[in-house]
């Protein structure tokens, strides 16, 4: 292949509105990889893709899995496939709030405080139901709200439960103040579709002449001119090794593929590295260290025959609050889940002794806890060790086993709790001793699958840092990172809207270089 303006690994989240908006420009030309598939239409698209009712976490996977606590282990989806994790992932639609973007600031990252980003949460969204000061119209992702008669049953006697909890009422779960009860922001069109970043900014920018895209290439490496970025190293579709020559190279590949591409080119923990036997070109011991996820557990049971309809989205209201003491706006999510498939989950599936569960999920959203990615093998085939460390803090502990039992509590509400023939592992003496909840929250918890923090932002007297306000990495030009893994915090919300708006600012600070 010639010779690229831009070169772009991974059309996920990040990756696709970078390079359809890099490639607006027509006098630049532009290069977007993907390791798994591409749909060009929807027409061609697999129904478990489009099917927002669940997500999809195998057929179009990476296969991670992860050490969440204890040495427990648990798989780890992120999508391999064009859109990335929007393409697999739950659809829910929400924005980090101004705290979570001034503490970025206060980090050394000036240029992505509140007022800096809410352009770009803007610019990327198409929201059908406000129109406003904070939102808007006609961008590339569809983001609608579910309306009351598309509701299961159920959600609406959990909404009622959590208003009489004292949980306010919300409208819009994206408005920088909203804390309470209401329907979840979707990026959908309508009640059934999963729109991805592939259906909104490559469908828009397939077309152009400067745009190329090349699925089935996984990227083993950058290629470097002493310290200066000009390549990638592919395996290709057949199985062959090519190099791929371009301007500037930016990784959007995530927060587990982006770090483990930096450390087989030689960026990263230096005795890792060489222990590894591969060549330092920059000890940066960031690269992989600072993991950030949310932590999930709830209560649940298991349904009564006819009481749930499989073809239901499985989550549709949430209560966004903060925990009792805390100083972290919202940094709990709890949402009534219509149905939970278990095939996946052996171990939940044997405790449930039961296929599918339902009930009132908690997800802690501001952990003090941190795990590290480190790479295990110099082959690109090799997986990465991801070790979340969750509950590392009694902090976290306790902030899971007091919202653990108002799940409990919101479940005995009449409506919900006479949908279910039993409880999974919870009884009544268990939700009212910590120590038991303590075992239980061990036991229960899983990942919200939102890594973020391994190549984080900051500045270069940061040791910890990886790139700068900018995305560039830190001591190598021409080679950036523009994906969840710049995350110098975890924002208090799902990701997925985080990282497109990382996409998209990052295309616009390229463009005026």
């Amino acid at each position: 292949m010639s010779e690229f303006h831009y070169l772009v690994v991974g059309a996920g989240s990040a990756g696709a509105a970078l390079a359809a908006r890099l490639s607006e420009d027509p006098g630049r030309k532009v290069l977007l990889l993907e390791a798994g598939p591409d749909y060009a239409t929807i027409a061609e698209t697999p129904r478990e893709i489009l099917d927002g009712s669940a997500m999809s976490m195998s057929a179009f996977d990476w296969h991670y899995k992860a050490e969440i606590t204890d040495r427990r282990r648990i798989i780890f989806p992120r999508g391999k496939v064009a859109g990335g994790s929007s393409a697999v992932g739950a659809t829910i639609a929400l924005r980090g709030t101004p705290n979570n973007f001034d503490e970025w600031a206060s980090m050394g990252n000036p240029a992505w405080a509140w007022d800096q980003v809410l352009p770009y949460y803007k610019r990327l969204e198409n929201d059908l139901d406000f129109d406003n000061e904070y939102h808007g119209r006609g961008g590339p992702i569809p983001i609608r709200r579910w309306k009351p008669e598309e509701l299961a049953p159920v959600q609406h006697v959990f909404h009622e439960a959590a208003l009489k909890a004292g949980f306010p009422e919300v409208e819009d779960h994206n408005h920088p103040q909203a804390s309470g009860v209401g329907p979840i922001p979707s990026n959908r069109n309508d009640t059934r579709t999963r729109f991805s970043t592939a259906m909104g900014y490559l469908a828009m920018a397939r077309g152009r002449p400067n745009l190329t895209i090349y699925s089935g290439a996984q990227v083993n490496r950058v290629l470097f001119e002493g310290t200066r970025a000009c390549g990638v190293e592919v395996t290709n579709p057949a199985g062959g090794i090519e190099e791929i020559h371009a301007g500037t190279v930016v990784l959007a590949t995530g927060a587990v593929s982006t770090p483990a591409i930096l450390m087989r080119s030689g960026i990263g923990p230096a005795a890792d590295l060489q222990r590894l036997g591969i060549d330092v070109l920059l000890d940066r011991p960031g690269v992989g260290g600072t993991l950030i996820d949310h932590p999930r557990t709830g209560a649940f049971m298991v349904p009564k025959e006819g009481t749930f309809n499989p073809e239901d989205a499985f989550l549709q209201t949430m209560v966004r609050t903060t925990a009792p003491g805390s100083t972290e706006f919202n940094d709990l999510q709890y949402y009534m889940i219509n149905h939970f498939d278990l095939t996946l989950f052996p171990e939940l599936q044997m405790l449930a002794a039961a296929k599918t569960i339902f009930g009132v999920m908690v997800v802690h959203q501001r952990p003090q806890s941190r795990g590290r990615l480190v790479l295990t093998s110099a082959d690109p085939a090799a997986p990465p060790d991801i070790d979340l460390n969750f509950l590392d803090t009694e902090q976290d502990i306790q902030i899971l086993v007091d919202a653990v039992r108002t799940c409990w509590q919101l479940m005995q509400t009449p409506g919900i709790v006479d949908r279910g023939d039993r409880f999974v592992v919870l009884g009544e003496d268990m939700a009212a001793d910590d120590e038991m909840l303590g075992h239980y929250v061990r036991l229960s918890l899983d990942s919200g699958y939102h890594p973020v923090g391994t190549a984080r932002m900051g500045s270069a007297e940061d040791a910890d840092a990886v790139v700068d306000e900018r995305l560039q990495v830190h001591g190598i030009d021409n080679l950036y990172v523009g994906d969840a893994s710049v995350m110098p915090s975890i924002v208090n919300c799902n990701t997925n809207l985080t990282s497109i708006m990382i996409g998209e600012r990052l295309a616009d600070s390229l463009r005026a270089s």
